[in-house]
């Protein structure tokens, strides 16, 4: 506690304050990059990554996360009872979307009156810093790339701040 031995005047001015936070960080959720066009009759299949292509566009901005030029159809199966799993293409969760980092924080005041008698008073924000963390791209046919990988949503709300009294009794 700041300035906890002071007088009582003092400390109910500028004494006994708490300040509590919570960050979070989390890496970014991988997702499934789906062909464009199926390969196989039966199954789905998921897109190649093209040897040499960056995943991600330079940034990684908001209009455009992923490079369509990194990901390509499989070849279609071509045989009945193929054997060859060419055609479902590569494994899942190619990518990764963004990241997250979020701070809550919260500021806290005691004021006790008697033995019995206590008032808290709380400020909290959550969002802190009001940072917008985005969410999953949609639009993942690579093949239309003015659309491709465009982030449309957020994960998080806007700051919330909120006040609070509470009485002990």
């Amino acid at each position: 506690m700041l300035a906890s031995n002071i007088n009582r005047w003092e400390n109910a001015l500028i004494g006994g304050w708490d300040v509590n936070f919570i960050f979070t960080y989390q890496s970014g959720q991988p997702f499934n990059i789906a062909c464009a066009t199926s390969t196989t009759a039966d199954f789905g299949c998921n897109a190649n990554v093209v040897s040499g292509q960056g995943l991600y566009t330079g940034a990684r901005r908001q209009q455009q996360w992923l490079n369509p030029k990194a990901f390509v159809t499989p070849l279609t199966a071509t045989t009945i009872g193929q054997l060859d799993t060419s055609p479902l293409g590569s494994e899942g969760q190619q990518a990764r979307g963004p990241g997250f980092n979020n701070l809550d924080s919260s500021l806290f005041k005691n004021f006790t009156f008697n033995e019995t008698l206590r008032l808290q008073f709380r400020a909290e924000a959550f969002n802190t810093f009001n940072t917008a963390q985005f969410a999953q791209p949609g639009s993942l046919n690579y093949t239309n790339v003015s659309s491709f990988s465009t982030i449309t949503s957020l994960r998080n709300g806007p700051r919330v701040l909120q006040l609070a009294l509470k009485l002990y009794y």
